[in-house]
């Protein structure tokens, strides 16, 4: 097989990102991400020093374009709380399913080296829009500083992840969360933080 120079990173990653999310970090070789690029793995190697440094970047392309969709979701919403609701309407469209890549993805991350501070990136990567849309409505005294942004936005994809478990334990078919699952949890939680 011939390198093709024509391949750049950003095919590399999709094709990573694929065999990484269906087999998993150990499953998925260089030498099967090559060929799956159609060049060698010198290729592979000339833009990722290791496969390590390539999961490393696949999972924090996959964060910021999931970032990248829910803060377009968010954009030019005046209400603090309709924003919020439209952040994480995005995020559960990109998320539905247990197998989405980015539950693949951070599961994988045990395989690195330092993979708490890859996790740790990953998630402030993703949440940074909802973290952005509550610090807006700290602004607007819509909701309390305490807690901050940043524990808020945990707990409000905690509750998110409970209730889509909950539907699956309940064998509720389709999306796990629908527009209505996403409007009471903000709507419940808003309220229990409101002044």
């Amino acid at each position: 097989m011939s390198p093709h120079p024509r391949v750049g990173r950003d095919h590399i990653l999709d094709k990573a990102e694929e065999l990484f999310t269906e087999h998993g970090y150990k499953s998925a070789s260089i030498r099967e991400i090559a060929r799956e690029c159609g060049v060698t793995n010198a290729a592979i190697y000339y833009h990722f020093p290791n496969k390590e440094s390539l999961f490393a970047e696949v999972m924090q392309r996959h964060a910021e374009t999931l970032q990248e969709k829910m803060t377009r979701a968010g954009e030019n919403i005046e209400s603090p709380r309709e924003r919020v609701i439209a952040i994480l309407q995005a995020y559960i469209d990109v998320i539905a399913g247990q197998h989405a890549p980015l539950f693949m993805l951070r599961r994988n991350a045990k395989h690195l080296k330092g993979h708490g501070k890859h996790r740790g990136e990953f998630m402030r990567a993703f949440s940074k829009p909802l973290v952005n849309a509550l610090k807006y409505a700290e602004e607007m005294k819509e909701i309390k500083k305490k807690p901050n942004a940043e524990e808020s936005a945990a707990m409000m994809f905690g509750m998110l992840h409970g209730l889509a478990q909950q539907h699956r334990a309940e064998g509720i078919e389709g999306r796990p969360l629908s527009n209505e699952d996403i409007r009471m949890a903000v709507n419940l939680f808003w309220e229990g933080i409101n002044k």
